[in-house]
């Protein structure tokens, strides 16, 4: 049987593991897409562009191919990160709603206590 208080709870963990895993992702993949543009660039596109600009114009060429790949690998993983964080805003938003509620609740009933008592003894010496 689930308890309805602890599902946001849960996703609120859920959501808080998948952005983590999501940054981890992101910052992995920047570094492999920045490393494999540089030794490929590096391979085939140095030589054919040093022998028609010459070498300095073909490094920049390079260089600049490279940033571009790892900056746009960094705003998609920002933009993941952001639609993650939201849901991890909306998961502690309801587990705190519910903890609120659940105070309240608690602390409205705690008069009611004895007068449940009474009606519950009541009825089970009327029932005798």
């Amino acid at each position: 049987m689930e308890v309805p208080l602890l599902t946001p709870l849960r996703e609120f963990v859920s959501a808080r593991t998948g952005v983590a895993t999501v940054r981890v992702a992101a910052t992995t993949l920047t570094a492999a897409l920045g490393l494999v543009s540089a030794l490929l660039l590096l391979a085939s596109g140095l030589a054919a562009l040093t022998d028609r600009f010459g070498f300095p114009v073909a490094a920049l060429v390079g260089a600049a191919f490279v940033a571009i790949l790892a900056l746009a690998a960094h705003l998609v993983g920002r933009a993941l990160v952001a639609r993650r964080m939201a849901r991890v805003l909306e998961a502690r938003c309801r587990t705190e709603a519910n903890i609120a509620l659940a105070l309240a609740l608690t602390r409205s009933a705690r008069p009611l206590l004895p007068l449940a008592a009474f009606l519950v003894a009541f009825f089970l010496t009327r029932r005798s």
